[in-house]
């Protein structure tokens, strides 16, 4: 190589390295004033400070909504079901039932209209180091205002009557946990319900408007021994769901232990799914539900035992039992958007129908409606939510119920 070029070569090679050894420097500089950076804000950082909403639903949730775990004596505030109103009670809980073996729970409340409700429960959550799940249960309720239109799709609304329905439950199920998030199990009950007329004395009772031809097991009601069989697979994070997904499935005969005509097989499935994003700071959820029973030619299936549709937990846009048949399927979806912490926003589409004969469970025909609400909620569920929904053919209702729908 010529000496001039070699100089060159040399000299390329020089400013190259001293190019690379610069960018090098500067590249450590910038890393050495991130990291004092970041220790800066370690030093200066103050606790997370919730606010005041945030705080407010962590305190009632603490102190008496069903939510609540802790221990003693508890406040019980809700919804004894669909359409009782505002209920409140107390009850007592303990994890430390049996030696800790065990955990019970009983409590006692009633609604502003005049709806009641008693529970006694023991559970025994780690049997066989967790693997086995076991409880054992009574209940005892009364619903005096409970809205009945008639059976079948075509029912009408002009024809809304009310009934009350008495239930004593005695029960017992256990199930395996097969995987840590797939429990499959049983279990036995024995009811006692009772139909007796209504209370609302705005509307007729029952039997003003229907009769036995139309309303199976309003003249008579016999006792049942209820045999479960069920496969539930939960894997929701967190318990006010921000992803993953709830499937079950659950088989009951119903065995008429009394009159010998109204002894029916049931079969209800239920998928829900949680899809989150932008950091699940946005949740669409989705549900599809079904419902169908089976009769042998002489027995009926009682009308106070059938699926219904209708009321702030499926057809929103639709009175409380507004549809009920021996045949049922739900469709809901819902976009949850967060306003600030412990607030969010909702918009949610709810389609479904009632089915006198399973062949006609299809998707033509469906019931729908559409709405907006809010959720103000912590991470362990829904404090209170306010639904308002719309496009329906029973025109607007407003829900503001304490727990959520999902």
């Amino acid at each position: 190589m010529p000496e001039m070029n070699r100089l060159r070569y040399i000299a390329f090679l020089f400013l190259t390295s001293l190019t690379f050894a610069g960018v090098a420097g500067a590249q450590e500089s910038r890393a050495e004033a991130l990291r004092q950076e970041r220790e800066e804000k370690q030093r200066t950082a103050q606790p997370y400070d919730p606010n005041t909403l945030e705080t407010v639903l962590k305190a009632v949730e603490r102190s008496g909504v069903p939510l609540i775990t802790r221990d003693g004596v508890y406040a019980k505030l809700g919804s004894l079901t669909t359409g009782s109103g505002f209920a409140y009670g107390a009850g007592f809980r303990t994890h430390r039932f049996l030696s800790r073996e065990a955990g019970a729970d009983a409590w006692a409340g009633a609604s502003i209209k005049g709806y009641w409700a008693t529970e006694a429960r023991v559970r025994f959550p780690n049997l066989a180091d967790g693997r086995v799940l076991a409880e054992g249960y009574g209940r005892r309720h009364e619903y005096p205002q409970e809205d009945y239109f008639g059976l079948g799709p075509a029912s009408a609304r002009d024809a809304q009557t009310d009934y009350t329905l008495r239930v004593s439950t005695f029960g017992a199920r256990a199930a395996v946990r097969a995987a840590p998030i797939v429990a499959i199990g049983g279990g036995i009950e024995y009811l006692e319900p009772r139909v007796g007329n209504g209370k609302d004395q705005a509307q007729p009772s029952i039997g003003e408007l229907f009769d036995e031809a139309s309303t199976p097991g309003l003249s008579g009601q016999p006792n049942y021994l209820r045999t479960i069989a069920f496969v539930d697979i939960d894997w929701r994070r967190p318990l006010n769901a921000r992803s993953g997904g709830w499937y079950r499935a659950e088989f009951s005969r119903y065995d008429d232990r009394d009159l010998g005509a109204f002894t029916f097989n049931r079969l209800d499935l239920d998928l829900r799914q949680f899809v989150g994003f932008l950091s699940e700071r946005r949740v669409l959820f989705a549900r599809a539900f079904a419902s169908t029973s089976d009769t042998a030619t002489d027995q009926q299936m009682p009308f106070y035992l059938m699926p219904t549709l209708g009321g702030n937990d499926s057809l929103r846009g639709f009175r409380d039992y507004r549809f009920r048949g021996p045949h049922a399927v739900l469709f809901q979806g819902e976009y949850r958007f967060e306003i600030w912490s412990g607030l969010d926003g909702a918009l949610f589409y709810d389609a479904g129908k009632v089915a006198m004969r399973r062949a006609d469970l299809g998707l033509r025909d469906l019931e729908s409606d559409y709405g907006f609400g809010f959720r103000f909620n912590t991470d362990n569920g829904v404090v209170v939510r306010v639904d308002a929904a719309f496009g329906s053919r029973d025109g607007k209702h407003l829900w503001i119920v304490f727990g959520g729908t999902f």
